[in-house]
């Protein structure tokens, strides 16, 4: 998710039916300017070299967002009566070994397969990623990328993951927790470890900084972001190609 402001001015964005990178490449309206979806910097048009700030944003299951948000209001056009985003039309591709639209990628590998999932993030000019799968048995990864500490939460489902700065705060998962808390070793506060909140102690209230993630797959990833590092337990890079 971008906030759709540039160059001064308020964007309206459609979708040019262009590929760039094997990425969906968006036009704005206004300049006729194209933007890349990965990056959201613009890479033709009068706007060329400009980017659109990103939000923090989820992509989860209808399931797990209305477990969280029963009251949720639902936005969308009907086809044939039918509400859009009740299937995914992608089903068929997610379970194939197929590879973008031309089934060809520039990189892969570092330890990594091509098309596994990954929430991949910047941080300070750099950029990383967590595999889903390796959140599967133990749902948060309290990690760190150089000067900095981070906590990676999945789903419940493990569809998804948010990923937050920690700040300097040392923190470690209570035993057995489910959802999952987290505990911060110099106050002894409780955290809500998906919403990245402070639930009960001395912090209460206190939130911690969400950073704009993207859910895609490492090959998709590694084609904008060759040098990504992939992210483990042992928080050390996966070994090179």
């Amino acid at each position: 998710m971008y906030a759709r402001t540039a160059g001064g001015r308020t964007l309206s964005f459609g979708v040019s039916g262009m590929l760039w990178r094997e990425n969906l490449v968006m036009y704005d309206r206004e300049t006729d300017s194209w933007w890349a979806q990965a990056t959201g910097q613009a890479i033709r048009g009068p706007l060329e070299g400009s980017a659109l700030r990103m939000l923090p944003s989820d992509m989860m299951t209808w399931k797990e967002w209305r477990a969280r948000h029963p009251d949720t209001l639902v936005l969308s056009k009907k086809q044939s009566g039918r509400t859009q985003g009740t299937s995914d039309v992608y089903t068929r591709y997610h379970r194939s070994r197929d590879l973008g639209v031309t089934g060809r990628t520039r990189l892969e590998g570092r330890g990594v397969g091509a098309k596994t999932r990954v929430l991949g993030f910047r941080f300070d000019g750099k950029a990383f990623a967590v595999v889903l799968d390796d959140l599967a048995a133990e749902p948060v990864l309290i990690t760190s990328v150089p000067g900095e500490p981070f906590v990676i939460v999945a789903t419940a489902d493990g569809s998804g993951a948010r990923a937050f700065r920690a700040g300097p705060r040392a923190f470690s998962v209570r035993e057995g927790s489910d959802p999952p808390v987290l505990i911060d070793e110099a106050t002894g506060s409780e955290w809500d470890a998906f919403e990245g909140a402070a639930i009960a102690g001395e912090l209460a209230g206190t939130r911690l900084e969400a950073v704009p993630a993207t859910l895609s797959y490492w090959f998709a990833w590694r084609a904008f972001f060759p040098d990504a590092t992939a992210l483990t337990r042992t928080r050390a890079p996966a070994g090179r190609d």
